[in-house]
Parts: structure tokens; C-alpha cells; sequence
């Protein structure tokens, strides 16, 4: 078995991400709270005219706390086969930690383990992003981008259609601020869901031509958002 000196564990080795790194996660949950606390108290209440719509910003922004958590507290599909003597082994192993190392298997070197599907060592979320939580980071930057599009679209409306010529200035500068955001945003939330939808990882985005066709991406989909229990970590976990 691997060691997972650095790693915070609790409740029979439930990992919830690399320990070191906690202080830039917590610091990434404050931020976004900040964010979203003044969109709501300062930009929904004072320019939206429709109840419901700032309800479901609210709603999206919820969910958007929520998966953060889940990207952090989801064990990534760490690689729990190990051969100590490797004498007799034909296999391949990770040089690093003698992981058997099966396709699109990598070895992250902030963590110290490898990971099955590895995409990437995020350290907004202080862990690795692998098969069992990388849907929760597409829900994390889709739920994101869909609050602060509904966000936008209000102030806009605000600008252009009723009169506010007294405000005009402040709304321009939240406008030309969540634009800037969107700007940064939309390239994870377009990759994340092409990637998903081709059964690619960050490594393999590049080498293989899109496939369009309706039935492969629906497998692709399908196959994506149900592979939470194939970890290895998991299986063990619950024998125990």
C-alpha cells in the first residue's frame, strides 16, 4: 500500500487532500464566499427586479460551494496496487512510489501517489484531479459560470434598458469585472466538458480528432458521470 505521509486522513484512510495545501483552499472557499456574498447582498438586491431569477443565481452559487468541497473531500482514484519486490514483475511500475501503473495512470509529485485518469495537481482545491473527482470540477466552474452569466446578463440590463444614469459608473465596473472573470473562466468550463465528452484527459486532449458523433458522446457522458465506484481506495474502504 502506498504511503500518504502529507495527506489528511480520516474515518479508515477517507482521504480529504493534501494537508500542506490547505491553508490556499480554505483561502479559495473565504473568496469565493466574499464574492458571492457580495453579488448577493450588494448586486442582486439592488438590481434585480425578479425574485425567482436571484433565487436561482442563490441556487447555483450553493452549488458551486458544494462541489468545491466534494473536489477536495473525493478521493481522487488513487492507485492503490503496489509491488514491493519487483523482481518477477512484467508489468509497469512508477519509479516513484511502485505503483502498477495501467494507462493514463501518472504519478503526482506534490502528492507523492499515483492516479488513475490524472489531469492535474489543482492547488486552489489542494488535491490531485483524477477519475473520481473531476466531475466535481466540472460542476464547480459550470455552476460558477452559469451564476455569474445570469449575474451579467442583469447588470446589462440595467445599463441598457432601465435608467440609471446616477449608477452608471459603479455597474460598468462590475460588468467589466465579471467579463474578466467569464474571460478566465470559459476555457476551463469549454475543455472540461469537451474532454468529457471524448473520454480524454489533460494529456490525451491534443493527440486524438474530435469525435462528434451523438452516440459516443452520450457513452462518453454517461461513462463519465457514473465511474465514482471503480476506485480501488473505495472497494477497500468499504470491505473495512
Amino acid at each position: 500500500m502506498l504511503n500518504y505521509k502529507g495527506n489528511l486522513w480520516v474515518q479508515k484512510n477517507y482521504v480529504l487532500g493534501n494537508k500542506t495545501q490547505y491553508p490556499l483552499f480554505l483561502g479559495t472557499v473565504a473568496g469565493t464566499l466574499l464574492l458571492y456574498l457580495y453579488c448577493d447582498f450588494v448586486l442582486l438586491q439592488k438590481y434585480c427586479e425578479i425574485p425567482n431569477l436571484s433565487k436561482v443565481i442563490v441556487t447555483f452559487q450553493i452549488l458551486s460551494i458544494y462541489s468545491m468541497f466534494r473536489v477536495n473531500m473525493t478521493e481522487p482514484g488513487v492507485q492503490m496496487q503496489t509491488i514491493s519486490n519487483d523482481k518477477y514483475f512484467d508489468g509497469k511500475l512508477c519509479e516513484k512510489c511502485k505503483a502498477i501503473k495501467f494507462d493514463r495512470c501518472y504519478h503526482c509529485k506534490f502528492c507523492d501517489h499515483c492516479v488513475n485518469d490524472f489531469e492535474a495537481h489543482c492547488f486552489l482545491m489542494a488535491t490531485c484531479i483524477g477519475r473520481r473527482n473531476i466531475k466535481y470540477l466540472l460542476g464547480l466552474v459550470t455552476f460558477t459560470g452559469i451564476a455569474l452569466y445570469l449575474l451579467l446578463l442583469i447588470l446589462i440590463y440595467k445599463l441598457f434598458v432601465s435608467d440609471c444614469k446616477k449608477e452608471l459608473t459603479f455597474i460598468i465596473l462590475n460588468i467589466v469585472s465579471l467579463v474578466l472573470t467569464l474571460v478566465h473562466l470559459n476555457p476551463f468550463i469549454y475543455t472540461t466538458w469537451r474532454n468529457a465528452s471524448q473520454n480524454w484527459t489533460k494529456k490525451e486532449m491534443n493527440r486524438t480528432k474530435f469525435n462528434g458523433s451523438f452516440s459516443y458522446i452520450y457513452n462518453n457522458y454517461k461513462q463519465f458521470f457514473t465511474r465514482f465506484y471503480d476506485s480501488q481506495l473505495y472497494a477497500s474502504f468499504m470491505q473495512n
